[in-house]
This record gives structure tokens, C-alpha cells and sequence, in this order.
């Protein structure tokens, strides 16, 4: 009965714990293009809500947007490549740490056929320290793929997101979605995560169960 009680102590600081870890996960940009220009394509585009860009293409209706739904997306998707090399950086700087941010994009190969093409990932902060930098390839014609990466940042700081077409510089880039940033894990579990106030609660009452059965046992 003790080892009984114990597995329910443990089980109920699991659960306060978990609680107090999500209430520190936080989205800060999720941003699936597909509201841009009116839900339009466009060639060049430089519109965008959250991001500054330069030979960014935006693909889907009206303008190759079977590209897209080629790679398994049916909505609007990004071209890294317009006439260039492209860049893509968010306006905003976020206030970031300490802890661990978490970044999820999905990339996809150009879909014609073109090989070896890659985009460099980064998170900078507004002083120019690179907190993060990692370089993605795909092969032509490759499905869309999620990429998710964890980054611990040591203290506070404000970062901008970017992201880079590395080339070849053929105007056939690979194709970026799905961008997501956020603090503390932003996996999706497959049950709800209980509220901070609930997990308590709950974690309280086994508590208190473990113990009661206890002193009846005793």
C-alpha cells in the first residue's frame, strides 16, 4: 500500500509540474500565408502582415499554384526564389528568454524538377548575435516536410526570425509554409495539457486520496 501511495504522490507532482511548464509555452507567430494579398497570388511579393521580404514569390491561385498542392499543400505557399536569391525576416523582434524557443516551418522541394536547392535558417537578435543558424536542403520535387528545431537562449533578448534562399539562384526555389514560433515546448500533445489552477487542483486532491488511504491502511 505505501509503494501504492507513493506511485500517487509521484503521479500528482507529475501533473502539477506539467501544468506549471506549459503555463510558460507560448505561440508568438504562427503564420500560414494563406491571407496574404486576399488570399491571391502574386509574383514578387512584398505585402506581407509579419514579414519583411526581397524575390519572395507568393504561389497559389493565379499564379503556379498546382505547385503548392504538388508538394501536398493545398493552400498558399512561399517560392524562395523570385528572380534571386530570396529573403524573408519578420518585422517584429521578439523578446525572447531565458529558456528555450522553439522554431516549426515545413519545406518543400521546388517541384520542377531543379536539385540541390537550400534556405538558411535563422534566429538573430536585434545586435546582430546569432542565436541560431542551421542550412536545409531538399531535393526537386520533394514532398512538403515539417522541421521543427529547440534553441536555448541564456537571458533575455529580442530576436528576429529569417529565413534565406541559398540557391542555386535559378528562380526555382524551395517552397516554405506553416511558420511557427513560440517559448517552451509548442509540440502538440495528443491530450489536453490541464490548466495551471486545474493541474493544482488535481494534483491537491490525489494528494490528499494517497494520503487518506494511508491512515486507513495504517
Amino acid at each position: 500500500m505505501l509503494q501504492c501511495s507513493l506511485l500517487s504522490l509521484a503521479t500528482a507532482a507529475a501533473l502539477v509540474a506539467g501544468a506549471a511548464s506549459s503555463a510558460h509555452a507560448a505561440v508568438l507567430l504562427s503564420d500560414t500565408f494563406d491571407n496574404e494579398n486576399g488570399g491571391l497570388a502574386r509574383a514578387e511579393y512584398s505585402g506581407f502582415a509579419n514579414w519583411s521580404a526581397a524575390n519572395i514569390d507568393l504561389l497559389g491561385p493565379g499564379y503556379f499554384g498546382t505547385l503548392c498542392q504538388a508538394a501536398g499543400n493545398n493552400s498558399l505557399c512561399l517560392d524562395m526564389e523570385g528572380s534571386g536569391n530570396g529573403s524573408l525576416t519578420t518585422k517584429a523582434a521578439y523578446d525572447l528568454g531565458p529558456g528555450s524557443v522553439t522554431i516549426q516551418f515545413d519545406l518543400a522541394g521546388d517541384q520542377r524538377g531543379r536539385g540541390n536547392n537550400s534556405v538558411l535558417v535563422s534566429l538573430t537578435s536585434i545586435f546582430g548575435a546569432v542565436l541560431f543558424s542551421e542550412s536545409f536542403s531538399l531535393g526537386a520535387d520533394a514532398d512538403f516536410t515539417t522541421f521543427m528545431r529547440t534553441v536555448n537562449v541564456a537571458g533575455p533578448v529580442s530576436a528576429r526570425l529569417g529565413f534565406l534562399s541559398t540557391g542555386p539562384a535559378d528562380s526555382m526555389g524551395l517552397l516554405l509554409d506553416n511558420v511557427v514560433l513560440g517559448t517552451g515546448s509548442i509540440t502538440p500533445v495528443p491530450s489536453p495539457v490541464p490548466e495551471p489552477a486545474t493541474g493544482l487542483l488535481l494534483g491537491t486532491g490525489l494528494v490528499g486520496m494517497a494520503l487518506g488511504r494511508r491512515r486507513r491502511d495504517a
